[in-house]
């Protein structure tokens, strides 16, 4: 296989900070040890982690788990937060082999005790209490009859699971059912076993499951290799070119790949810092001000929280030099007009971005997501006729679909190997296409998203989407959020929906926006159905995103009022 760097990307990316080793987690941990042992991997409010700690504790603790009967192969689960803990367990279970399963912090009871049965995990991990959660007592909601039993388990409704370890302070005892992690003594076991242990992984072996939850469909249980973290990493270093003193604020969870690759991995290729607080406010900003952050990444509401800050104005920001905080960067580093920046597209099943990140776009590319990343190739496919309307294979550059959309797919060396309990042939094609159902556009060698093919409307016989509807929505006055769905109607069989997000201190009139959306979009694309809500009423999931099932039963139940 042909390694990224190998690959010919222009002047898209710099590999030159990048360290040159196996695309395997044990030999990225061991260039830790011998390369940065002194830098700083992770700094959370005032507790910091080198990288040569993290190489240290991840050792003894999978040495840990070898004596406690851990192999290659088995399946061990995190419920962890973003901090040293996840970081610390994630690849002390990773680089003997073993594949590590993210859980959200925010599971319920429920939702743990379906993926410890789904994931057939064998180990579990959480911390006892964080922010005030207690997790001792969730474990036990999701398996009341753990209280009964002793390590190892033996329980029917859970049958591989056989041990449950717990991250606490020093004097906290565990409930008799667990064990208590303690990295405090000497390994169990030694370290010439890891070496051997370590030799047999393979570019190619599973290192972890990330479950993920969509808004309109069960959580699946995404397979990603040792080779496809590293790579997927030092692809982002490159394309972001993120510096090896880099000190970036990326408050993306560990256990989605926004954290887990995007930052954890792409930082880690690098040797560079990463940078998180559980603070807020003046407090945060203290925080980043003090530890010279150079890039701050994060979503609007806490960008928007940050630069409205009444200290903002005067803390000293000169250190930054990339990210999404416009307001703290230099004069020549701020985006003119943030249209003509190409924000990344990604998913899980493609281990993060699978577009390049591009700073200053052309007007003629505005709303471009980027270039296709280095390894990996896209074709759109018609959702009507299945014709390939275009695609970019390796060596191409300047694939464009003449206006038409269709439905991408991609392959490449970041993908997934596939999905838990999922067979291959219903994945992937013969050839090794996987269907993002993602609507795209190419033109001139830039790929535009234009919204979900399972959204996809079909209203007055013709196809509808989405994103090209929103897109015109967010361009009236007032509107802070457009949510766009297809909603069932009696005589036309679907028309379009749209539940509006006003401004605060906005009222919009429905016909206003019917009107104004008419001049942008054909007569079957303009919204028959119009609800207006204030932001604090948007449904939302446990895992923070969306509720479109609840949003489309809103814009359905005022619909059959009016009809």
């Amino acid at each position: 296989m042909i390694e990224p760097r190998d690959r010919h990307w222009e002047d898209r990316a710099d590999w030159s900070r990048l360290p040159v080793i196996e695309p395997r987690i044990p030999a990225l941990l061991a260039h830790f040890k011998t390369h940065w042992s002194d830098r700083e991997v992770l700094v959370v409010d005032e507790r910091r982690l080198t990288y040569g700690q993290l190489e240290a504790k991840s050792a003894l603790l999978a040495l840990q788990l070898l004596a406690s009967g851990v192999g290659k192969g088995s399946r061990i689960g995190l419920i962890l937060p973003t901090d040293e803990r996840f970081l610390i367990t994630w690849l002390a279970i990773t680089r003997i082999g073993a594949i590590a399963v993210s859980l959200s912090t925010l599971s319920t009871p429920a939702e743990i005790g379906r993926i410890v049965r789904h994931a057939d995990l064998q180990m579990l991990f959480a911390p006892q209490l964080y922010l005030h959660h207690d997790y001792v007592k969730r474990i036990e909601d999701a398996f009341p009859e753990i209280a009964r039993h002793r390590i190892p388990y033996h329980i029917e409704t859970v049958p591989c699971l056989r041990s449950i370890w717990l991250w606490g302070s020093p004097n906290e005892s565990v409930p008799p059912w667990a064990r208590k992690v303690d990295l405090s003594g000497e390994p169990e076991l030694s370290s010439s076993l890891m070496s051997a242990v370590e030799s047999g992984i393979h570019s190619s072996d599973p290192a972890a499951i990330i479950y993920t939850s969509g808004s309109t469909a069960e959580p699946k249980g995404v397979i990603h290799s040792q080779g496809s973290f590293v790579r997927a990493g030092m692809k982002l270093a490159a394309s972001f070119k993120y510096g090896n003193d880099e000190r970036a604020y990326a408050p993306m969870p560990f256990f989605w790949v926004g954290g887990l690759t995007t930052t954890a991995m792409c930082i880690m290729t690098l040797g560079a810092t990463m940078l998180a607080s559980t603070k807020s406010g003046a407090e945060l900003l203290d925080f980043l001000e003090r530890e010279r952050t150079t890039t701050v990444v994060a979503w609007p509401h806490i960008l928007r929280a940050l630069a409205e800050d009444p200290t903002f104005s005067r803390r000293d920001w000169s250190a930054m030099r990339d990210g999404m905080l416009f307001e703290a960067l230099p004069p020549d580093k701020r985006p003119k007009d943030p249209s003509l920046m190409a924000t990344p597209l990604g998913m899980t099943e493609t281990n993060g971005p699978y577009t390049i990140q591009q700073r200053f776009l052309t007007d003629e590319q505005r709303g471009s997501v980027g270039p296709l990343l280095c390894g990996i190739e896209g074709r759109l496919i018609d959702p009507d006729s299945d014709e390939i309307l275009a695609q970019w294979l390796e060596g191409d550059t300047n694939a464009d679909s003449n206006g038409k959309i269709g439905i991408m797919q991609v392959r490449g060396d970041v993908m997934m190997l596939g999905i838990v309990k999922r067979e291959h042939a219903d994945i992937f094609t013969s050839d090794g296409w996987y269907h993002t159902g993602d609507l795209c556009s190419f033109r001139k060698g830039h790929l535009h998203f234009h919204g979900r093919a399972d959204d996809l409307i079909k209203a007055a016989g013709a196809n509808v989407s989405p994103g090209e509807v929103q897109a015109v929505l967010l361009q009236i006055p007032g509107v802070a959020s457009a949510y766009v769905s297809g909603v069932a109607d009696r005589k036309r069989g679907t028309v379009v929906g749209a539940l509006i997000v006003q401004e605060t201190g906005v009222k919009l009139d429905v016909a206003a926006i019917r009107s104004e959306a008419a001049r942008s979009l054909s007569s079957y694309k303009v919204p028959r159905v119009i609800v207006t809500i204030e932001g604090s009423e948007v449904p939302t999931l446990s895992s923070s995103k969306v509720d479109r099932r609840a949003l489309l039963r809103i814009l359905q139940e005022a619909h059959d009022r009016t009809s």
